[in-house]
């Protein structure tokens, strides 16, 4: 499996060296607009699967140029930058994984309306899994809910 991390810092750096230690990991590319963050990432980890690359997480361009060729694009940015992440993964081919909970989609989910990018993922036959990081439990209880309801 090829990676992109998008972000090298605080969960970026420790999700890379979690990687790089994964038999089925063969590649992990390290996004951030910070490359000097980005390579002393990489210098720690000590490990080949690593290529480092400086984007910004604000421009759907660099993240797709990124992402070619990766079968998973995970966000470790903040969160004003998911929904452009989130577009360039599916543009790219690449499923999508998330740590963060902005207001937007909290009330899509509470409110039981399909994500923005629902359909475009359902199209390409990707996968979009948000919100994995601080609120696992209530992602799981509304997924359940939602679930409950069909």
């Amino acid at each position: 499996m090829k990676v992109l991390i998008v972000g090298a810092g605080a969960q970026g750096g420790p999700c890379a060296s979690i990687l790089a230690r994964d038999k089925d990991v063969s590649k992990i590319v390290l996004g951030d607009i910070n490359l000097g963050l980005a390579d002393k990432v990489k210098n720690k980890v000590k490990s080949d699967k690593i290529t480092t690359v400086k984007l910004d997480a604000g421009k759907i361009e660099d993240i797709e140029r990124a992402a070619q060729g990766v079968d998973v694009v995970i966000n470790l940015t903040l969160v004003r930058f998911n929904a452009k992440i989130m577009k360039a993964a599916v543009n790219s081919g690449a499923h999508y994984v998330d740590a963060a909970l902005d207001y937007p989609l909290w009330a899509q989910l509470t409110e039981n309306q399909p994500l923005e990018l629902d359909d475009e993922f359902k199209k390409a036959g990707l996968t979009a899994l948000v919100a994995c990081g601080g609120s696992p439990g209530i992602t799981n209880v509304l997924a359940r809910y939602a679930c409950d309801k069909l």
